[in-house]
């Protein structure tokens, strides 16, 4: 028995017409027949008596309309309840980044001139670390997340690239620098360095860490355990940062001198290769390299 024949079944109950059943379900007087036909045969037992002048429930029918009618209803309300739900979520996206200064100077204009072209969708912004992010979108919580492509080892996930850089000491600005085109290792060996904590890096940044460490077992490290503090400390000429070139707007009043090596980024976009909604394949096939504002100069 499925939902189309009991709500047939329903009508019928109300109007005890199977003319007026007839057009209220869209269909014919016969398809109305043969589906209360099928119920009764299904159920073992007749819920109308039926007359050339007269349609009535049988004791079997009225019972049966009793205990269906509210049943009924509770499914029609839950699908209704559903329905609203997946139509918010398709005009809804839910998307997570780091919170680098680029970030957040670059995503609130992206968002802007989309939702130019989109006025009624909405974006619900979590912020997380790169590791955080790239759980989050293979659990489904997010639907979108801009983030540096060696977070990336779901193979379920879709990454688009949208801009290149390379991993830089990072100089407040006003703080004099003498160096050339890229900086060794070793020339920040008297340096106080500003490093991430491991948990909120990406991994490529972590190793980068690792390794300057090791070279210099001198090194003067301060340890932020956010962005914003790294960039705080950076700010004030408390230490030179290590961060990629992707990291920063272009406006920012800072100097970025590449480190020697490959030390190349590539920052991007990802979704799930299965999303929910066509509104994030949508929004994911709009960001390009033309949508995104320029990273800072090296």
């Amino acid at each position: 028995m499925n939902t189309e024949h009991i709500a047939i079944f329903l009508n019928l109950a109300k109007t005890l017409s199977f003319s007026k059943t007839a057009m209220n379900m869209g269909i014919s007087q016969s398809a109305v027949s043969q589906d209360i036909s099928s119920i009764e045969k299904e159920l073992g037992t007749e819920l109308f008596y039926r007359t050339r002048k007269k349609v009535a429930l049988t004791k079997a029918g009225k019972a049966f309309y009793e205990d269906i009618l509210p049943v009924y209803q509770d499914y029609i309300d839950t699908f209704r309840k559903l329905e609203a739900m997946n139509e918010q979520n398709h005009i809804e996206i839910h998307l997570g980044f780091s919170g680098t200064p680029y970030e957040i100077f670059a995503l609130n204009e992206v968002i802007k001139k989309y939702r130019r072209e989109h006025p009624k969708v909405q974006f619900v912004v979590n912020h997380n670390s790169p590791q955080e992010l790239a759980a989050k979108l293979s659990e489904g919580i997010l639907d979108i997340a801009f983030l540096t492509k060696d977070c990336l080892s779901d193979s379920g996930l879709k990454f688009k690239a949208l801009t290149q850089g390379k991993y830089c000491a990072v100089f407040a600005d006003g703080v004099p620098v003498t160096a050339g085109k890229s900086l060794k290792h070793l020339d920040l060996a008297k340096e106080k360095v500003l490093f991430l904590d491991e948990n909120i890096c990406s991994p490529q940044q972590a190793a980068l860490q690792k390794a300057l460490d090791q070279d210099q077992p001198q090194l003067s490290v301060i340890n932020a355990n956010s962005i914003a503090a790294e960039f705080f400390n950076l700010n004030a000429g408390l230490g030179i940062g290590i961060l990629p070139s992707t990291a920063l707007p272009k406006m920012a009043r800072v100097t970025c001198i590449p480190l020697s090596g490959k030390n190349e980024v590539t920052y991007g976009v990802a979704i799930s290769k299965h999303p929910f909604s066509n509104l994030v394949v949508d929004f994911f096939n709009w960001l390009d390299a033309e949508q995104m504002p320029e990273t800072i100069a090296y």
